[in-house]
């Protein structure tokens, strides 16, 4: 689907929840900090928007 920031992902609930259990695995323990920085995405940084070709779910990534 392509670069997305913050609204765009919003729109996809799954994927915007996928993204945060990945950031918490990577290593994001502070709940404030996760948060502010998916709400600032499209700003400094970006997420990419997938769907899944067999299943339809949303996936995301953040980079």
């Amino acid at each position: 689907m392509g670069e997305v920031g913050y609204s765009e992902l919003a729109a996809h609930p799954e994927a915007l929840d996928h993204l945060r259990q990945e950031l918490r695995l990577g290593g994001w323990r502070d709940e404030a900090q996760l948060e502010q920085f998916l709400t600032h995405l499209g700003e400094d940084a970006t997420a990419m928007l997938f769907r899944c070709t067999a299943c339809g779910t949303h996936l995301a990534y953040a980079s």
